[in-house]
């Protein structure tokens, strides 16, 4: 993802960009995404606002910066699990459940950073477009995976597959929804919605 298509103008590499999506990001966990002003984080850095458009064109191009990092840490470490050396089964099932505690970490433990997801969901910013898109590719990997090791089912054209496994687990990954039940019950439907899953990929 480009950074123009975040907002972001001016030299990639640079101090002050660097600080200024820092303390953004302290700025989104303590107050919030939407009390959260590009005079206030201007104030907080000692630079003027007209400074601060140096290097991103607005307030949501600053937040796509933020999501795009914590998003892409999750991405990160699911990666991990799908280039893992467990049999698939285990790699989807290990898979599933990180998924679910990043984002419960995310959005319920870390603040009001959940704000800013939010926000990037209801305003289809490019960020949660993407972290979808590497979601979608990293389940493909592991279906395939078990496929061709005889683990899993052949005959359901895989992009159904794929799109049906992320859709189970939307309770488990957006933000509003995991505020409806506590983490502990969102966990333990978690295990009957894997075990449904894993279920429906037998040969």
């Amino acid at each position: 993802m480009s950074a123009s298509t975040l907002g972001q103008r001016g030299p990639t590499e640079h101090h002050r960009r660097e600080q200024i999506i820092e303390q953004a990001n302290a700025h989104f966990r303590l107050y919030g995404y939407r009390k959260t002003s590009v005079a206030s984080l201007a104030k907080s850095i000692g630079v003027s606002s007209a400074y601060l458009y140096r290097f991103f064109d607005s307030k949501q191009a600053i937040g796509q910066a933020i999501c795009h990092s914590v998003l892409n840490g999750m991405h990160v470490q699911l990666q991990q699990i799908v280039e893992g050396d467990l049999p698939p089964i285990e790699r989807l099932r290990h898979f599933i459940e990180t998924a679910c505690n990043l984002s419960l970490e995310l959005f319920l433990r870390e603040g009001r950073m959940q704000e800013v997801v939010i926000e990037a969901l209801q305003n289809n910013w490019a960020t949660v477009n993407q972290h979808r898109e590497d979601l979608l590719t990293q389940i493909t990997a592991l279906v395939r995976a078990g496929r061709e090791s005889g683990d899993f089912e052949r005959r359901t054209p895989l992009d159904e597959v794929v799109q049906g496994i992320l859709f189970a687990l939307t309770a488990c990954l957006h933000p509003i929804l995991l505020e409806i039940h506590p983490p502990e019950k969102t966990r333990q439907g978690l295990l009957v919605v894997t075990q449904l899953i894993l279920r429906s990929l037998m040969p």
